[in-house]
């Protein structure tokens, strides 16, 4: 019996070491498949929540792309209050912004007060480009304080809560930031245009806006609504220096900004003969003649093309007579004046006063 005890002894000294290291194995088994479990979980979790923070990301880019501004901001402060840190977010929201308020314009019902439906949109936008200028450095920073300029001067236009003031100083700061900074030289340019402000000084603030190489749409769209319709001098040579440089560039320009051109600088029922003077004189003849000829939006019907080409040979005549060739230009006038006959008012006054000029000229000369 003791022997029979001895080897159960012996058997189970051998065994249960195996038992307890198969008990063992099983255990890291499970344990193993538990955190690839786990593992795999936390992959689908992330895949998921990526996918659906992308989505969320392509939807609100998406938004801004289409104007829809305000909803694009409400989409990414959906998303920043899942993690408020979130650099992709906070600079899609702050670029945002920043377009709306390049592009901004609310639609007022009739019965509505622009106030009441501006002031929403710029309490939604101010307080994002508030929050970008304390994150950013250098021209960033500039950008930023020249759209909050922006920004505060709707504000005060559109709103009546504040002065003008504030984004003068905005703009101000943006410049000391970066002297350079395209944003603040062409808003500057425009609120000095806009405010009664020095010609020359705002026409520098341009030039170095555009000399910059940057946002070049938006600059020629602020300095294009400041100049068109200016009603005071110099401000018709500048325009058209600045439709010369466009067409010069290969920039675009959008069929009512041609149209408008055309009708403030050159057609003669609505330009005295100074102003029109003042707009060809504003560059070379030959590039005066080229950008009218590039400003012309075509007409499809015949009564019109005639009126085209009829106002076409009178600013010819115009130049004629700038470059000293009174002959050639009271030939010009005179054909023109056999072509119009006594019912076409649009240049038949021009034509008028241009052969009455070089005549009176001619026969003082003579004397």
């Amino acid at each position: 019996m003791a022997q029979d005890m001895e080897k159960l002894e012996a058997v189970t000294k051998r065994t249960w070491p195996v038992v307890m290291a198969w008990i063992g194995g099983i255990s890291a088994v499970i344990g193993f498949f538990v955190t690839i479990s786990g593992t795999l979980d936390r992959i689908t979790k992330h895949r998921k929540h990526k996918a659906e923070y992308e989505a969320r990301m392509t939807l609100a880019k998406t938004q801004a792309s289409q104007g829809e501004y305000r909803a694009s901001l409400a989409s990414y402060g959906d998303l920043l209050k899942e993690d408020s840190t979130d650099q992709t977010v906070l600079k899609a929201q702050l670029d945002t912004a920043m377009q709306w308020v390049e592009n901004f314009g609310v639609y007022v019902r009739q019965g509505q007060n622009e106030a009441d439906v501006s002031a929403p949109a710029l309490d939604q936008i101010l307080p994002v480009l508030t929050a970008g200028l304390t994150r950013a450095k250098g021209t960033d920073a500039a950008d930023i304080e020249a759209h909050l300029g922006w920004a505060h001067w709707l504000n005060a236009q559109m709103t009546q809560r504040e002065s003008g003031s504030i984004a003068d100083s905005d703009l101000q700061d943006a410049l000391k930031t970066d002297p350079t900074n395209t944003y603040a030289h062409a808003l500057t340019g425009f609120l000095q245009l806009k405010t009664g402000g020095d010609l020359q000084e705002a026409a520098k603030h341009f030039h170095l806006a555009v000399a910059s190489g940057r946002a070049r749409p938006f600059v020629r769209r602020l300095q294009l609504g400041a100049l068109i319709y200016l009603d005071k001098p110099g401000s018709r040579a500048e325009l058209v220096r600045v439709a010369n440089d466009m067409r010069k560039n290969g920039e675009a320009m959008d069929a009512g900004s041609r149209n408008r051109i055309l009708a403030f600088c050159f057609d003669p029922i609505v330009t005295r003969h100074n102003e029109l003077i003042e707009s060809l004189s504003a560059v070379p003849n030959d590039e005066a003649r080229k950008t009218y000829d590039w400003l012309r939006v075509r007409e499809s019907s015949d009564d019109a093309e005639d009126s085209e080409n009829l106002q076409s040979e009178f600013i010819d005549a115009n130049l004629l007579e700038l470059s000293g060739k009174r002959e050639e230009s009271l030939a010009k006038y005179r054909d023109l004046h056999g072509k119009l006959g006594d019912g076409y008012s649009s240049v038949g006054k021009g034509v008028n006063e241009g052969i009455a000029r070089l005549t009176s000229s001619a026969h003082k000369k003579s004397q």
